[in-house]
């Protein structure tokens, strides 16, 4: 903050495609320090029981961003930007004319009045999140990464070979070998169902031991 100044800093929480909450007094330090605008990305705020929202009270220069699309609604395509009035009003000056069509806001409208459904979805999958993580730490040679989201990264030898190999027992994750440094023979599992978990697990479990 000190050296670049920025305008304006996004921090994604949890963070994607690693899973984790950064820790919270870090990011209150960050907002405190930064000369402009921070935007905390809480996309997968659902999975992880805590949220930046309540700060908004606390600081001027903090805004809260969300999106329907993980919570079982990704086909509306539908975001939503949460802070103060004073900004809001200058940053839709910049909004799109009808950007949000008529009937996405009728039916988010409609389905965010049904807050237990949507609660019961993202502790369904959290469960899943659990039993999957137990999962993959049984399998000898990956080593999977705590999460707060609605996926598992973890990391295996022949990252790339295990793609392939995946994807022939018809199971298909996201590559992140290669993507940087950090995520070397990294892939990235989103939590499904109790079945489709199973599957996946059957399936790098026969992976594991064609490489053996």
């Amino acid at each position: 903050m000190r050296e670049h100044q920025p305008a304006l800093t996004f921090i994604a929480y949890p963070n994607n495609p690693t899973g984790n909450l950064f820790d919270a007094e870090a990011i209150r330090a960050l907002i405190d320090a930064a000369p402009g605008l921070v935007v905390v990305d809480e996309a997968y705020h659902a999975f992880a029981g805590r949220s930046f929202l309540p700060e908004l009270t606390r600081y001027s220069n903090l805004l809260v961003m969300r999106t329907l699309s993980k919570l079982g609604l990704a086909g509306l395509r539908l975001g939503m930007l949460i802070g103060r009035p004073e900004w809001l009003s200058e940053l839709d000056k910049l909004r799109l004319p009808y950007n949000v069509n008529v009937l996405t806001q009728q039916i988010a409208a409609c389905v965010l009045q049904r807050s237990d459904i949507l609660d019961a979805q993202a502790a369904l999958i959290c469960d899943g999140r659990a039993q999957l993580l137990a999962g993959l730490q049984s399998l000898p040679g990956v080593r999977p990464f705590p999460s707060d989201a609605n996926f598992i990264l973890f990391r295996v030898a022949r990252a790339d070979a295990m793609f392939a190999g995946l994807k022939t027992h018809g199971v298909l994750v996201k590559n992140l070998n290669g993507s940087h440094p950090s995520l070397l023979d990294c892939l990235r599992v989103t939590v499904g169902t109790a079945e489709e978990n199973g599957r996946f697990l059957s399936a790098l479990r026969q992976c594991l031991l064609q490489a053996a």
